[in-house]
């Protein structure tokens, strides 16, 4: 992968390193690839770190691509809702799994992916962390680059989740850390020791004692939404983990909306995955 970049006046003055680092958004792992496995030019001229720049010249960062052969390419069908040379942002389905597990090695989404990019040397970095039976935006970084600038893009989720009862009040902050059970495998608990875990909620609509909930997540812990709903007596609908399990039926989380500062454009990009056919049915 290979990125040019023109230096504006304010940063003239600004070593490379600092530039790369604090500018661009380059992680420390990235930013060492280009340096002794890439190149770093500006100008057309090869330069080390601590290389002072001058408003005008154009930073050249080349860093190596290492395929990884440990996903299996699999022509799977992808629902593709917005790519360019960084990112891609697909429509998850429900049942799909992320990555390839003990358990289940394929029809994943890192095999999907990988076979959409069989042409060219790739990495599977999903950004965003979705379960197999949660469906919507899934972001993949293209680049390492991209990888290590999103964490400072400021991304922001918008989730759809159908929950069992009427969240009271109807709008409200969930305020409560998370931290793993120690009597489950992969269940979560609310707990004093936990991690800071904070999460927004607004009803939206009710339906036959169902709830319709807006949830924006403020943190990322492993569970969080159908936790913190659980734990206002809102469980979501057929989660058999913080509910009750619906015979047939899968827990109903849509990963809605994500919008992010592009690093490579400085503008805000808002991607939004449509509502599946089976909560429009439910709620």
């Amino acid at each position: 992968m290979k990125k040019s970049y023109r230096i504006f006046q304010e940063y003239s003055g600004m070593a490379v390193r600092d530039y790369v680092r604090s500018v661009l958004g380059y992680s420390a792992r990235t930013f060492k690839d280009a340096k002794y496995r890439g190149s770093i030019t500006v100008d057309g001229q090869a330069v080390y770190a601590n290389y002072v720049l001058a408003g005008g010249q154009t930073l050249c960062i080349e860093t190596p691509e290492n395929p990884c052969s440990r996903v299996t390419a699999q022509p799977i069908p992808l629902d593709i809702l917005y790519e360019d040379e960084d990112f891609l942002f697909v429509n998850k389905p429900s049942g799909m799994p992320a990555h390839p597990s003990f358990n289940h090695r394929d029809k994943t989404l890192a095999n999907a992916v990988a076979y959409y990019y069989r042409h060219e040397p790739f990495t599977f970095r999903l950004l965003t962390r979705l379960d197999a039976d949660t469906t919507g935006v899934a972001a993949i970084a293209r680049n390492a680059f991209a990888a290590g600038a999103f964490l400072s893009c400021r991304p922001q989720k918008e989730y759809l989740a159908v929950c069992v009862g009427t969240p009271d009040p109807p709008a409200g902050v969930i305020d409560a850390p998370i931290a793993h059970a120690s009597d489950s495998i992969i269940r979560q608990e609310i707990r004093p020791d936990g991690r800071p875990s904070v999460t927004e909620y607004r009803l939206l609509r009710q339906k036959d004692g169902l709830s319709l909930v807006q949830a924006l997540p403020r943190t990322g812990r492993t569970h969080q939404i159908r936790l913190h709903l659980a734990s206002i007596g809102c469980p979501l609908y057929g989660d058999f983990l913080y509910g009750t399990e619906v015979k047939g039926e899968r827990t109903r989380l849509h990963c809605e909306t994500l919008s992010f500062i592009h690093p490579a454009s400085g503008k805000i990009l808002r991607v939004t995955a449509p509502l599946p056919q089976d909560f429009q049915s439910l709620i």
